[in-house]
């Protein structure tokens, strides 16, 4: 795949750090949404060739964030980037089901978006690599929480978005690395794919689905990493985990922030590693 590098929203000097690809996207693994909207994986399913109309995404970004050394044995960088889906930090601990050894279904709970009701759900497969974890999304779905809970049909708008989703994958590769000051950090990037013929993913056209997930990108990791950062303290120490008294107004202020620039201390954006396959682990020699 040919790639080229696009310029962040945040600042030029990140410029090698966003990797907008502009062919189709390689992917071994698929989903499938049953006609209740449940999400089945089937990992071993070979995705057919994008239709020549399709509008395609493929975008990344990556960013580090400073870490204290672990204060207890077992508890370093490489051993909680490493840990299993069960031990994820949650809100709702009951949101993870698994349903295959490497594979989740994780929901959100009901979510008020607009004037709708819906629960986000995704099926995430967890792989350990040499220096963490690969957490892909192969399948996601929005349920009507509405419909269901009446028995009513489902909103027209959330069957047109699902058109649209059953077709994104994501690829979150969280690893432990060393910065240039020789500090531990921990390492994120994620990978936005998908070949849409359907959906409002289809309609908004390629460059402008990239640019808004490219700033979207932009906006949510720094505020991801800054979470991580407080969860590993936590964790690496032998603390409570989770946030108490979650301010929603607070979490998108600080969202938005990264939009703009302004990250929280400690984290920074790096360059994208390109691996020869989208959804292969990426060690270092394909750096």
């Amino acid at each position: 795949n040919a790639s080229s590098s696009a310029t962040s929203s945040s600042s030029s000097a990140h410029r090698s750090s966003v990797v907008v690809r502009a062919a189709a996207p390689d992917a071994s693994t698929s989903s499938s949404t049953s006609s209740s909207g449940t999400l089945e994986s089937n990992s071993s399913e070979a995705r057919p060739a994008p239709a020549a109309n399709a509008t395609l995404l493929d975008v990344s970004r990556a960013f580090t964030a400073d870490v204290s050394s672990g204060v207890k044995p077992g508890r370093g960088v490489l051993d909680y980037v490493r840990l299993p889906a069960e031990e994820y930090n949650l809100l709702d601990s009951n949101a993870v089901t698994r349903v295959q050894p490497e594979t989740f279904r994780i929901s959100a709970g009901p979510q008020k978006m607009l004037w709708l009701e819906v629960e986000p759900i995704g099926i995430l497969r967890v792989t350990t690599t040499e220096r963490g974890c690969d957490q892909i999304l192969e399948g996601a779905v929005m349920n009507d929480a509405a419909a269901e809970r009446t028995g009513g049909p489902e909103n027209v708008m959330i069957s047109t978005m699902n058109k649209s989703l059953k077709d994104l994958r994501l690829r979150n590769r969280i690893s432990a690395v060393v910065g240039a000051d020789g500090r531990e950090a921990i390492r994120c990037q994620i990978e936005i794919m998908g070949a849409f013929t359907e959906g409002p993913f289809a309609s908004a056209g390629g460059p402008r689905i990239n640019n808004l997930m490219t700033w979207a990108l932009g906006a949510i990791m720094p505020w991801f990493l800054g979470q991580l950062q407080k969860d590993y303290e936590d964790w690496s120490a032998g603390q409570p985990r989770g946030r108490q008294n979650v301010n929603v107004a607070q979490v998108a202020q600080e969202i938005l922030a990264g939009s703009r620039g302004k990250l929280p201390a400690g984290v920074r954006e790096v360059p994208v590693e390109v691996c020869a396959a989208v959804l292969a682990s990426c060690d270092e020699d394909d750096v």
